[in-house]
């Protein structure tokens, strides 16, 4: 009889578009082009409903799946390579799995995965399940299914039929093997084993874009955007929360650098790099997209830049349902006597501008906490649940490397495929990738004339010793000769300071090791100086002479303004693109006018039994983010029986007032509607 072919394993092998086809002539080309890596398109589409999940519920759902900052699904990018590693050490062992995806003692996997996102947002399903059972304690049947108690619990799904999509930059000699991976790999999210979660993975080429690379000069800015949430650890030793900064330090994007040298086996100029000879800024979190990198200005609220609290206003309409204002931004030194009133800057603000004759732009970078489930101790038998703050996914931020132009040139043409987008860096915890989205070399600022008496404001922390080498924590006057950098023939007189003590930590990958601890003079530290001197400060700060110790890594800079950076007028938060607020809220008080409008608020002999109940105009809003275009007219034309509370003249007129909105904002304005609908109802039932 003739031998019977082994079937292969896996639901992914029976779709044509996972076999593992030939590199092409072009995937050859790119992978030759581009020092023998290639980066690949990884699509996925769900068979069946999955649960990405977030490890968090709300709103009466248990589990609710995991969303990126647009709150569309998300599969993690630690998820996709979990489940691929498993693969690899079931199917081909524990060495494979470790050369594809590394192990712990400062083993890092080669190939870099992006998480898989969604374009647009499929709404979700819910599922709900209970334990149930069918015998009494002595085994006997008793034909009743009812659920035991505390054993229900409500899932929320991702519908099948969910496309997502992202990216992967491996060797090319690592391409077979994860197609091999691809192809065992049949499902993806929670409840696998149940049938839940069935996927069809895809993978293809995915082009390299490509940018000039320009002539080199003694500077050269950088625009980072990370791919995926980034975690830069702010504590050395963290709690059940792994707290982030809200930038990037100079010293990560420098260890990033270098640490892109050495796998690259260019220790000769990765040393270049650390011995000091270029100098690297801290990467500051930007609002917007910049025109032009060279003009654009991103520096931490200065700590004398104070707002006003927020006005108390008087009225029935709740703080979410006004219009938020972003309040004025003051010089504490010109602000009224009464500084009861005014507020410290928060320590995650910052202030941007476009150019020198725009107005700044105070802003905060989005930050969201993620729940995850792992072994922090490799020996641990059982994993763990932690919390992790993360900055979000594409996030833009602003970096400059300064240095002599022959050493410059020389360490960016190294790093030529980083700077022309064909390769990601890897930064914070867990190597996030980290792309450069656009670079340009340009010339030292130009010199701004100030005054006598000006103000210093640190754009980054100062580290520097006393003559005990002790850490120094704040500076005055008398200590000033001392600090490294400072000019000895600059004399000011130090009017006033407002200065923080901050703590430094670190962590140096190539050695796995923690850096020693420091302490020093927090970035956003305002010191008022007058005198001759001023002038020449302004001159070290345009040619990039910077103070106290490490400023290769991005310590001690500062700059030297007549008036102090940020001060700006109120402006609406709706077009402050950098808040954290939801836009949509702002609609509240448009929907409030509808109820009081059509639902007769001022009779509260009215009666709303006749109209659609609460959870139809839930179902409204449901219906209204998953089909918006059948969710109206459904309603204004029911054909059901249950339909037709929707026949009702004040539910109809609410129908109309939705149907002349643009279909994307309608969701908005129901959700708003049916929250103030629900407070009436309680309002009325007390």
């Amino acid at each position: 009889m003739p031998k019977r072919k082994r079937k292969q394993r896996g639901h992914g092998a029976m779709h044509p578009s996972n076999s593992p086809a030939p590199r092409s002539e072009r995937s050859v080309a790119s992978g030759s082009e581009n020092n023998g890596w290639v980066r690949m398109r990884l699509r996925a589409k769900l068979l069946a409903d999955a649960h990405p999940g977030s490890g968090s519920g709300a709103q009466g759902i248990d589990a609710l799946v995991a969303r990126d900052r647009r709150d569309h699904p998300v599969i993690w990018a630690s998820h996709v390579e979990g489940v691929l590693r498993d693969a690899a050490r079931r199917l081909r062992g524990q060495a494979v799995a470790e050369g594809l995806f590394g192990r712990s003692g400062g083993y890092p996997q080669r190939a870099i995965f992006t998480s898989l996102y969604c374009n647009s947002n499929p709404g979700h399903r819910i599922w709900r399940s209970a334990a149930r059972a069918s015998s009494d304690e002595n085994g006997a049947f008793t034909g009743n299914r009812a659920p035991l108690d505390d054993t229900l619990r409500a899932v929320e799904y991702v519908p099948k039929g969910t496309q997502f999509q992202g990216q992967v930059e491996l060797p090319v000699t690592q391409l077979l093997e994860l197609q091999r991976l691809i192809q065992e790999t049949d499902a993806l999210g929670s409840s696998r084993a149940a049938g839940a979660g069935r996927v069809e993975l895809s993978l293809t080429e995915c082009a390299v874009p490509t940018r000039p690379f320009g002539s080199a000069t003694s500077r050269l800015v950088l625009l980072l955007r990370n791919l995926d949430p980034l975690c830069i650890t702010a504590t050395a030793t963290p709690d059940n929360l792994i707290p982030s900064l809200a930038f990037v330090p100079g010293r990560a994007v420098l260890g990033a650098i270098a640490n892109w040298l050495i796998g690259e086996d260019r220790r000769d100029i990765a040393s270049q790099l650390v011995e000091g000879r270029v100098s690297v800024s801290d990467a500051l979190p930007l609002p917007e997209h910049p025109a032009r990198l060279s003009t654009a200005e991103v520096l931490p609220a200065p700590l004398a830049l104070y707002h006003e609290k927020p006005a108390g206003e008087a009225g029935a309409v709740p703080w979410w349902a006004r219009s938020p204002q972003r309040a004025r931004q003051l010089d504490v030194r010109h602000a009224a006597r009464d500084s009861s009133k005014l507020r410290r800057p928060e320590p995650d603000l910052f202030v941007y501008r476009a150019d020198v004759r725009e107005p700044w732009i105070p802003f905060r970078p989005q930050r969201r906490i993620r729940l995850r489930n792992g072994r922090p101790d490799p020996t641990q038998a059982e994993p763990m649940l932690f919390a992790i703050e993360q900055i979000v996914e594409h996030t833009e931020f602003l970096c400059e490397l300064r240095g002599e132009q022959t050493d410059l040139a020389q360490i960016a043409e190294a790093i030529r495929p980083v700077l022309e987008g064909r390769r990601w860096l890897r930064m914070g915890r867990a190597g996030a990738p980290v792309e450069v989205a656009d670079h340009e070399w340009c010339d030292a600022p130009a010199l701004v004339d100030v005054p006598r008496q000006a103000t210093v404001t640190l754009t980054s922390d100062l580290l520097v010793r006393d003559e005990w080498l002790r850490w120094r924590t704040s500076l005055d006057e008398s200590c000033m000769s001392a600090v490294p950098g400072w000019p000895s023939n600059v004399r000011v007189d130090w009017k006033k300071s407002w200065q923080e003590p901050v703590a430094v930590h670190g962590f140096n990958g190539t050695s796995r090791l923690w850096r020693m601890p420091a302490s020093g003079i927090r970035r956003g530290s305002v010191f008022l100086v007058e005198g001759d001197g001023v002038h020449e400060l302004a001159r070290m700060a345009a040619e990039g002479r910077w103070l106290g110790e490490r400023t290769n890594e991005g310590f001690g800079r500062f700059r030297v303004d007549a008036t102090l950076p940020g001060i700006c007028e109120p402006t609406a938060l709706s077009e402050d693109r950098g808040t954290n607020d939801e836009p949509d809220e702002s609609v509240a008080a448009t929907t409030q006018s509808w109820l009081q409008a059509r639902f007769a608020l001022a009779n509260p002999s009215t009666s709303l039994d006749r109209k659609p109940s609460l959870s139809q105009w839930f179902d409204l809003v449901a219906d209204l983010e998953q089909n918006p275009r059948t969710a109206l007219s459904s309603r204004q034309n029911p054909t059901t029986a249950g339909g037709r509370s929707w026949r009702h003249p004040d539910a109809k007129e609410v129908l109309n007032e939705l149907a002349k909105l643009p279909q994307p904002e309608r969701a908005a304005y129901a959700r708003l509607f049916v929250r103030w609908l629900r407070a009436e109802i309680r309002r009325r039932a007390k």
